[in-house]
């Protein structure tokens, strides 16, 4: 009798052990359950050109890599003076969710790019940090 009395209590505090687990909170370094931090940008979809206001950056595909930097290149200049779209992204880097964005809401790279791209040749003298279309890393 004193087994099964045992037993019982050891498979009750068992089950309440993993029952709290369960509901506990995330460590304080973690984000919370379900969440993701979001990231604001600002896409114009003439150019495929994202621009992130907190970290002042801009993102735009020169032939088949993105590029970033604090300024855009002049060519890309005039697809950005109208026609932005507010956006959150649930990533830092643009261009991990750009197929998605191009599909909600449109976007046309410039000409110029486009057709010298499929040649691989690429125009002009461009600025910033070079990444890879298919680049997710850091």
């Amino acid at each position: 009798m004193k087994r099964i009395l045992l037993w019982s209590i050891l498979v009750v505090g068992a089950c309440v052990a993993v029952a709290s687990a369960a509901w506990a909170d995330p460590p304080p370094w973690a984000p919370a359950h379900g969440w993701r931090a979001k990231h604001p940008y600002t896409y114009y979809p003439r150019g495929e050109v994202y621009y992130a206001p907190e970290s002042r950056t801009w993102f735009w595909l020169d032939g088949g890599n993105w590029r970033s930097g604090i300024r855009l290149p002049l060519a890309f200049q005039a697809y950005v003076r109208t026609g932005g779209i507010n956006l959150e992204l649930g990533t830092d880097r643009p261009w991990v969710e750009h197929r998605y964005v191009v599909e909600h809401y449109g976007g046309e790279r410039p000409h110029e790019y486009r057709d010298h791209r499929d040649r691989g040749e690429r125009r002009g003298h461009q600025h910033g940090r070079q990444h890879h279309e298919n680049d997710d890393g850091d």
